[in-house]
């Protein structure tokens, strides 16, 4: 049997908050999960698995059909988001084009938060509901004997009269260090990339799962938050330098359990000897001067904060437990121990009645003066207390996104940003505003072009001036646009 794992094209995903036209210069991070997942499947089945990710290529959909008939197809795990849907179900036809026999499994944030809907999809088999590496694995050796899967705990799938088997779910892994490290000599590490990155081999990876924050506008499965142990994330570091990665991009919801963690994990770096470069994303909240020292000390060169706003009323209604002094305080600390920093920025929330209070809080942001600004635009996903909340108030139907759930190709329109206030079209000018104020200056093109030190960097930088002119010639009724 051979296995094949399909991170989607972005060609027609619903995008929020980041445009679908500068997406790709931006950021693209390696299918992460999938690797996980190929790693448990090759140490629990004598079956060789392969990964195919037509967005490392930024691959349109006549590209990627021609890349897909070279795979076999006989079992086919693919990654679902919920925004990703016209994606997975264009996707699921191509496979049944090939192979209308095809066994297929989903998993992924859409199985887990909405799985009725992702088990009625058409096409698919089977659905992982929680953590797929070993679900996956028993799936397969349940289909290889030609069983069903009544009793794989944490999977949805289907009986022979078509009928949904509905499995409860598989509790949640206690020992994070049984989980193997993705195979990261198969992975095209350098064709890879995140904001600032510098080195020409960069990895991403995690120390942990879930969130235990509730920010209203975030659905990451926040019961499900477990922290690996030093150790072994420090093994898994050894590995990626032995490969040669120099610089490694922990992708967690949030790297910081605490600063004390944090500095733990520093100091446990350094005892051991490890030379690579390393950043994270965490919050304002909880980070100390002293922890920013010790990650320093560490090798760490960039911290993503996730900011959103520098407006007290906003940061209060987001619950970031924090307020603009002391988000002024930890870019502070940055700057004065020479550590880089990045900030999300969120516009066009609840909080932004005026194209005045959206300029107000691109103005306090300029001060703070990061290394580098992810802007997007604040969206009501399915599922969040934000979503709710725009429905009560009437900005969209309750059951908006249903029609899309049940026929992602069908192009029904669904919210992708907050109406309350500001319309469609000035929340597109707004944010090309905010890009052409922070990285048009002067001083931020000399800055990025001075420190430039491998031919890498400069196609990345290529790569991301070329999404601040995809995202000029976008207006509000351009598929692909934000808004």
């Amino acid at each position: 049997m051979d296995i094949t794992l399909i991170n989607p094209p972005e060609k027609r995903r619903v995008w929020a908050g980041i445009p679908q036209a500068m997406a790709y210069g931006v950021y693209c991070f390696p299918p992460l999960a999938l690797m996980y997942l190929q790693s448990a499947i090759e140490k629990g089945t004598p079956h060789r698995c392969e990964i195919l990710d037509p967005v490392v290529d930024n691959l349109d959909y006549l590209q990627f059909e021609r890349v897909l008939r070279r795979y076999p197809l006989d079992l086919v795990g693919i990654s679902a988001y919920t925004h990703s849907l016209p994606d997975v179900q264009s996707t699921i036809d191509l496979v049944r084009k090939y192979n209308p026999d095809a066994r297929i499994i989903l998993g992924g944030p859409h199985c887990i938060m909405f799985p009725d809907q992702a088990i009625a999809l058409r096409g698919v088999d089977a659905i992982c509901t929680g953590d797929g590496d070993e679900a996956f694995v028993e799936v397969v050796q349940r289909w290889e004997k030609g069983q069903d899967l009544r009793g794989v705990l944490g999977v949805w799938g289907r009986d022979e009269d078509g009928g949904v088997i509905r499995n409860p779910g598989r509790p949640q892994r206690k020992d994070m260090a049984s989980m193997l490290w993705p195979d990261r000599s198969r992975s095209r590490v350098q064709d890879y990339w995140v904001p600032g990155t510098r080195h020409p081999r960069v990895a991403t990876a995690l120390t942990s799962y879930g969130c235990p924050h509730n920010c209203p506008f975030c659905f990451t499965h926040k019961q499900s938050y477990r922290v690996r142990e030093i150790r072994d994330i420090l093994d898994e570091m050894e590995h990626c330098v032995s490969l040669g990665v120099g610089e490694v991009f922990f992708i967690d919801d949030l790297f910081t359990p605490n600063a004390k963690w944090a500095t733990k994990f520093s100091h446990a770096v350094r005892d051991r000897g490890l030379k690579f470069e390393w950043g994270y994303k965490t919050t304002v909240n909880g980070t100390t001067q002293a922890q920013i020292a010790a990650n320093r000390d560490a090798g760490c060169t960039k911290i993503h904060f996730g900011v959103e706003s520098t407006h007290d009323e906003t940061l209060k209604l987001y619950r970031k437990h924090t307020d603009r002094t002391g988000v002024r305080q930890v870019f502070r600390w940055c700057k004065e121990e020479g550590v880089r920093s990045v900030a999300y920025i969120m516009i066009g929330g609840p909080e932004d009645r005026t194209v005045d209070d959206v300029r107000r809080n691109l103005d306090d942001l300029l001060e703070l003066e990061p290394e580098y600004v992810v802007f997007a635009v604040y969206s009501p996903y399915p599922g969040t207390e934000a979503f709710e909340d725009g429905a009560r108030k009437g900005l969209y139907p309750a059951d908006c996104w249903d029609r899309l759930m049940a026929d992602p190709l069908c192009g029904a329109d669904v919210p992708v940003c907050w109406e309350e206030h500001l319309s469609r079209d000035q929340l597109l000018d707004l944010l090309k505003e905010c890009h052409r104020r922070f990285y048009f200056r002067p001083s931020i093109i000399a800055r990025n072009v001075i420190n430039l030190r491998t031919p890498q960097e400069l196609r990345r930088l290529a790569g991301g001036f070329m999404s601040l002119v995809k995202l000029e010639l976008l207006d509000s009724a351009s598929r692909g646009a934000p808004v």
